[in-house]
């Protein structure tokens, strides 16, 4: 048994020489964080902030709370929007407009299946 720790020893050597294969291999990560994951997250920010700023009146969305409603004013300098949740009691909800995940329905795709 005691000759085992010296073999152990000969398994973690290495060759004192040759130190930049070693950095080589760490040279492409920055680029691929840069191209897999920040690149396509700003994006998807870019569409998300796109999305957010065409928010008009009785557009259908979908809130982060998953609430489901129609739009009924926007103010986007207090970035707040209200929001009309149920129809027949007339239930309004305040929020920020970040709070919107999606837009189900816009008034211009409404007036196109009309005509």
């Amino acid at each position: 048994m005691p000759g085992s720790f010296h073999q152990l020893g000969l398994l973690f050597a290495q060759d004192p020489g040759n130190n930049w294969s070693g950095l080589l291999i760490l040279l492409p990560i920055p680029f691929l964080f840069y191209f897999m994951i920040w690149l396509p997250q700003q994006q998807q920010e870019k569409k998300r902030r796109a999305m957010i700023d065409a928010l008009k009146k009785n557009d259908k969305i979908v809130t982060a709370g998953g609430i489901f409603g129609t739009v009924v004013s926007v103010d986007p300098s207090g970035d707040k929007l209200v929001v009309r949740i149920d129809d027949d009691k007339g239930v309004k909800m305040t929020m920020t407009r970040s709070s919107v995940t999606r837009v189900l329905e816009t008034t211009s795709e409404k007036a196109a299946e009309a005509s």
